[in-house]
């Protein structure tokens, strides 16, 4: 059982930490672990009673956002949990709804079937806002195709680079999306980080606090030729509304955009951040091309030279999982 840790971030939120998060998700005998992102006094002391009520390990992140919170808990890792091989990051809104979710991943790493990879996404369905009915058809037993990820530098078109079928129709009309496939930009509300290629790759900056953190992940991962894979038979809910009776808005965005620093941090610097690190503006698709040369030999040009209408760059057999 030691080959995963599962881990939120937290900051601000730690009354949802406990009426949610442990709640929702079953960690199935997995470490839970949590990194406090700079909260207040009073939260961090909260924070701190809840962890050690609940037998788990409270780790102060060394930084600020969270892929130094996630360099914290690597550090730690690579200091105190050697033999753990893979992380994942939840936000405390989201939560497993597969039997055995990580129990079956975990068969996966002891099989060494996922050493290749960056990254891990799953299929993520809602309660109607984005993905329709898919919930009502996962319940009844169905597969359904929710939001498997972003294509980023296939699609040059902001609204359409959302891989699930609300905004893409040819999602459901081609099984290879049902299949382990790679993806550009793996879905952030929950996702799998290879312990050993971050400690590669992966160079951290506390410029991202809360939103593009993940993106910005995936996106050095593709730049080492280092795939993000999604394993479409697993499922998460996320059900941005909890956050409203904790008295936090629903929409994270929306809300880091009016200036809530309290919990998801600074929104006005990231997209400069980005376009500095990479070249292009991360909501100007179109721009990418101007750069292009400029990732001769990578994942980054081959999905920027991929028609992704006629089903993903690549999949892989991973069997049974």
């Amino acid at each position: 059982m030691s080959d995963i840790i599962i881990y939120v971030s937290s900051r601000n939120n730690y009354d949802m930490l406990n009426g949610e998060v442990f709640k929702n998700i079953n960690t199935e005998g997995f470490e839970f672990i949590n990194v406090d992102d700079k909260s207040s006094p009073e939260e961090i002391e909260k924070g701190k009673k809840i962890c050690q009520e609940n037998d788990i390990v409270f780790l102060e992140n060394k930084s600020r956002g969270v892929q130094m919170a996630t360099q914290t808990l690597i550090d730690f890792i690579n200091d105190n949990r050697p033999d753990c091989r893979w992380i994942f990051c939840f936000q405390h809104d989201c939560y497993p709804i597969s039997e055995n979710f990580f129990s079956r991943i975990s068969k996966l790493i002891q099989d060494d079937k996922l050493d290749e990879f960056g990254t891990l996404g799953f299929n993520r369905i809602d309660m109607g806002k984005h993905t329709g009915n898919s919930y009502s058809s996962w319940l009844h037993g169905e597969e359904p195709i929710g939001f498997l990820g972003l294509a980023h530098l296939s699609i040059f078109n902001v609204a359409g680079r959302w891989l699930m079928p609300s905004h893409n129709k040819w999602l459901n009309e081609n099984d290879d999306w049902r299949k382990p496939f790679s993806v550009e930009i793996t879905a952030w509300t929950a996702m799998g980080i290879n312990v050993s290629k971050w400690n590669e790759f992966i160079h951290p900056t506390d410029d991202y606090h809360f939103h593009m953190w993940a993106p910005d992940i995936s996106i050095q991962f593709l730049h080492n030729n280092c795939h993000n894979l999604v394993l479409p038979k697993l499922y998460l809910m996320n059900k941005q509304e909890l956050k409203e009776n904790y008295g936090i808005d629903a929409n994270s965005a929306h809300s880091a955009k009016k200036g809530n620093d309290y919990h998801f941090g600074k929104w006005d610097t990231t997209h400069k951040v980005w376009e500095s690190r990479w070249g292009w503006d991360y909501d100007t698709p179109a721009s990418i091309p101007k750069v292009k040369d400029s990732y001769k030999g990578t994942l980054i040009e081959q999905f920027l030279n991929h028609d992704v209408g006629k089903g993903p760059l690549k999949t892989f057999d991973l069997g049974e999982y």
